[in-house]
């Protein structure tokens, strides 16, 4: 309602918020002051003199509400901090703030162990809530975190609802398989990165996607996985893909959002901020809404903003196939790619065999080999009739590369 955001935390010590709210409450007060004298001066004076001191006065209270509304000079983020009164918190009889029942000690949750804080500690304890989700003894968090991590090597789970080991949820297809994961895990120093390399390396990441006779009939459904599970790469991986090939990757760390200064905020309910900021960089530091998704992230199943997508669904659309067809953004990356091509010299199936090594991470084999020279001969016969001598070549590669962008084996992990 009033068109501005609250509670950001200022990244900052609290030495010099302090300082900074003290110079510019006394600001106020002395522009108040002002106020009071100017008003008193004028309600004396008349005609050519009071007009003259309604206008100071308007221009006063103006520099109030500028400086009221002016956020603190520090970077401010969401996060959570120390309140200023720390205590116990009393039951709000059916959520209600103002039918307050007994006040409840502070301790964890009873289901997960109900440990309780000492009665002397003065702290909120967030601080004792994060060693205990990260205790040896507990071994839920370990086995959440190493499910996941499974869950983004392989597309599947080890426990197929990553949002709920409870008794809802469903149980895991390896238990030991986890048990000796999250064991692992702890023992490395939950270091997640040891963990990508003993999943990576292992016999069962390495496999086929392919299925054999055996694997069909004692495994149809690939449960168990006895071949790597085929899926197709995530709207993020898709979108680097494309602009890695392009070679115009920006890998740097991405800085704050062009986000329009607070003071010029005029959003409502009905003219809400929406914005979309063009970059290079990977696309983890895309912004992200709430009330929308991201245009390419919606077009291949990026997560629901306003939703927690343990799982991710995958569809196949004929806007994805018109997307990989006829974007822009597609076609830039292709003509990007195209120029990395050419730049090569050599023969066409020199350009193919290096082309297809970094679109698909495999040498051509060889009907493969001779439908692409055989596309961009006829690319180039079609392209004659009706563009310039000195673009025909050029279009004819953009046109093979676009049709590669569209293989299934471009955006699957076989």
């Amino acid at each position: 309602m009033d068109q501005r955001q609250r509670d950001f935390v200022p990244v900052a010590s609290s030495d010099e918020v302090e300082r900074v709210e003290r110079e510019r409450a006394a600001k106020q007060e002395e522009l108040k002051e002002q106020v009071k004298a100017i008003t008193a001066e004028r309600d004396k004076a008349s005609g050519q003199d009071r007009e003259e001191l309604d206008k100071r006065l308007k221009s006063i209270e103006e520099s109030i509400r500028i400086l009221e509304a002016e956020p603190l000079p520090f970077e401010t983020i969401y996060a959570v901090q120390e309140a200023s009164d720390i205590g116990d918190a009393a039951i709000q009889i059916k959520g209600d703030p103002n039918k307050l029942g007994p006040v409840v000690p502070r301790r964890f949750l009873k289901v997960l162990g109900g440990e309780t804080l000492d009665s002397r500690d003065p702290t909120s304890g967030r601080l004792q809530l994060a060693e205990w989700i990260v205790n040896p003894k507990n071994p839920l968090t370990a086995r959440v975190a190493v499910n996941r991590i499974w869950l983004y090597h392989f597309g599947l789970p080890l426990v197929p609802t990553p949002n709920d080991f409870g008794r809802q949820g469903k149980p895991p297809t390896h238990p030991e398989l986890l048990d000796w994961l999250a064991t692992r895990f702890v023992e490395s120093g939950w270091s997640i990165k040891a963990m990508h390399r003993l999943i990576m390396s292992s016999r069962t990441y390495r496999l086929s996607s392919l299925r054999s006779e055996e694997a069909l009939s004692l495994d149809p459904t690939n449960v168990y996985l006895s071949s790597f599970p085929r899926r197709r790469l995530d709207a993020e991986a898709i979108r680097d893909t494309l602009l890695m090939l392009g070679d115009n990757l920006d890998l740097t760390p991405a800085g704050p959002h062009p986000f329009p200064h607070p003071k010029d905020w005029k959003f409502t309910q009905h003219n809400p901020f929406k914005a979309v900021y063009a970059t290079n960089r990977r696309s983890v530091y895309l912004m992200t809404q709430r009330i929308q998704r991201h245009p390419f992230l919606a077009i291949f199943d990026g997560p629901d903003p306003a939703a927690s997508t343990p799982l991710r669904i995958t569809s196949t659309t004929p806007l994805q196939a018109l997307y990989l067809l006829n974007d822009p953004f597609v076609h830039e990356q292709a003509s990007r790619l195209v120029d990395r091509i050419l730049q090569l010299g050599g023969s066409d199936i020199d350009r193919i065999q290096w082309a297809w090594r970094i679109m698909l991470s495999r040498p051509p084999e060889a009907t493969e080999l001779e439908q692409s020279l055989a596309y961009l001969e006829r690319a180039r016969q079609v392209l004659s009739e009706s563009t310039s001598n000195d673009s025909v070549d050029q279009e004819a590669w953009r046109s093979w590369v676009r049709s590669m962008f569209r293989l299934n084996e471009f955006i699957y992990l076989e």
